[in-house]
């Protein structure tokens, strides 16, 4: 897995219809959620033993790229990305822990809340997302997961038995020989958007206390972040382990890493990018045979539980907070459609596809916590208070972060950032820039007789259980949801919103006004969305009005 230092792009699900803008120092591929789910043709449901059973071609498409996604502000964020194969035509795929869950690692800070799966139609095309999967069996100590696709991108489930994905079949990792010949493939960072091919030797093997004389399969065939919880092929085309460990020589130390690329996207080759194996750099494969409790547990629908207890807690960062973080002014540049600086600017013109917000930083220790916010006309389009990042740039340095819409460009408007940065999230810097001619905040729509408080419980229609997360938007006067979706779900178009707690229960922060009539639209994930257009409410309406939402699938 690797996290990727430039900037950030949202999933806008279907379903919601909402804007697809971007915002932080995170680069991952584009998602489009507009196309059909890829079903490749499977491969060979029998291959012959020998060096070519499958083809290389085979065990690409059955190689997916994963990315871990969180809910920010009712948008599906993917932040990390790391690689998978799919073991079975059903959509099991074999990974890393640390890729699907790093909560069995003891990183629970950075549990996903989705896990979105990019399908490989062309060898030489990014992979196309498609597809939701859930966690069916995890072990933090072997760093091995085992996950299910179960719906589309929109939320559709999908029944796993008509899938009919292309797949690679279990090897036997005991059978290999030190020099016999391995594949790796997956989605490492420095090989770009399409997937990387590499090869190699087995290289030896390395025990580990509990696992055996064969717990890893050393392999000279390069690994970088991104290839985690990827395929590693014997000649035969058959999965005998999965890429995870890198810098496997004498007590886990890097043989030959050097910095020779501009992994973190900063423009610059410098101490702050990712090494990349070169020379006999000789990295670790988690043997497959490992695995096979894991595959089992999750075909049977077992619960599994580690024999091996839980992962080694990481280690806490050995710097300790400088307590004196400082961001400098903040200077807007334009920016391309990957959000690259380019000149800078004072004000953009109307329909720029990026905004790009660069400072210097001084005072930051690696592991402590940041965030941003930004918003247009007094209205939040993106925030990261609520869950924080964690800094990774060094003590100081140049930065950037960027905000942008490359389908059809941000919106006239007054836009406004903060960065927040230390244990205690202080406000850091703070900056304003106008897009178009710019327009006053959003008036709140005026109230005749009064205000209402809007609030309820969202639960499953049939259950009654409730429904925690569940998401209600309230639309300005006069927008339609209609009209929301033509605007990509722009929350410009949003009045108040809310978010359900555990219990499903909502309060939007905001009142509504007597005699206006509003669009209000209820969204939880798996359900149907539910919409009640133009909703007036009278002096006949109390004025703490409670709603039972009602969810079908």
């Amino acid at each position: 897995m690797k996290l990727h230092n430039n900037f950030r792009i949202w999933i806008a699900l279907v379903v919601l219809a909402l804007a697809i803008l971007a915002c932080g120092p995170v680069v991952v591929n584009t998602i489009p959620t507009d196309t059909p789910p890829v079903q490749p043709t499977p491969n060979s449901q029998n291959p012959a033993p020998g060096p070519v059973s499958v083809s290389r071609g085979d065990l690409i498409k059955a190689t997916v790229q994963i990315l871990m996604a969180y809910n920010v502000n009712g948008k599906l964020t993917p932040k990390y990305q790391g690689s998978g194969t799919i073991i079975s035509s059903t959509g099991m795929i074999l990974t890393n822990a640390h890729v699907a869950s790093p909560a069995s690692q003891g990183e629970p800070d950075i549990e996903p809340d989705a896990l979105v799966i990019g399908i490989i139609d062309q060898e030489d095309k990014p992979p196309v997302f498609s597809y939701i999967a859930k966690v069916k069996a995890v072990d933090g100590f072997l760093d091995l997961a085992v996950i299910q696709i179960t719906s589309t991108l929109d939320g559709t489930s999908v029944d796993p038995n008509s899938l009919n994905l292309p797949f690679v079949k279990l090897g036997n990792s005991d059978d290999l020989h030190v020099g016999d010949p391995i594949d790796v493939i997956g989605f490492p960072v420095i090989g770009g958007e399409t997937i990387t091919f590499t090869t190699g030797n087995v290289s030896g093997f390395t025990q580990e206390a509990n696992l055996g004389d064969r717990a890893w399969i050393k392999t000279d065939a390069a690994i970088s972040g991104g290839n985690s919880g990827g395929l590693g092929a014997s000649a035969a085309g058959f999965i005998i382990g999965v890429p995870t460990k890198l810098g496997s020589g004498a007590g886990n130390s890097y043989v030959d890493c050097r910095i020779i690329a501009d992994t973190n996207g900063d423009g610059v080759i410098d101490s702050k990018d990712t090494c990349v194996p070169a020379g006999e750099f000789l990295n670790a494969l988690r043997s497959i045979n490992l695995a096979l409790p894991l595959i089992k547990a999750a075909q049977s629908g077992v619960a599994y539980v580690s024999p091996f207890g839980e992962a080694p807690t990481p280690p806490p960062s050995t710097q300790p907070p400088s307590n004196s973080e400082t961001f400098g002014t903040i200077t807007w540049y334009s920016a391309d459609s990957n959000c690259k600086e380019q000149d800078p600017v004072s004000s953009y013109p109307s329909g720029p596809t990026a905004m790009a917000a660069a400072f210097s930083f001084s005072g930051m220790t690696d592991g402590e916590p940041w965030a941003e916010k930004w918003t247009v006309n007094g209205q939040v389009l993106y925030e990261t208070q609520s869950k924080p990042e964690t800094w990774g740039m060094g003590s100081e340095g140049n930065s950037y972060t960027c905000l942008f819409n490359n389908t059809s460009g941000m919106p006239d408007g007054n836009y406004h950032i903060e960065l927040y940065g230390g244990q205690g999230l202080a406000l850091l810097t703070q900056s304003d820039v106008v897009v178009g001619n710019g327009s006053g905040p959003v008036p709140n729509p005026p109230s005749n007789k009064g205000v209402i408080s809007l609030s309820g419980q969202v639960v499953d229609g049939d259950s009654l259980n409730p429904l925690p997360g569940a998401e209600a938007y309230v639309l300005n006067p006069g927008i339609s949801f209609d009209q929301w979706r033509t605007d990509q779900g722009a929350m410009t178009d949003v009045f108040t919103s809310a978010k359900a707690d555990d219990q499903g229960n909502f309060t939007v922060p905001d009142k509504l006004a007597l005699n206006v009539s509003y669009t209000v639209a209820f969204y939880a994930e798996g359900y149907k969305l539910k919409v009640y257009e133009n909703q007036t409410f009278d002096s006949s309406t109390a004025v703490d009005l409670q709603l039972l939402i009602k969810m079908t699938k």
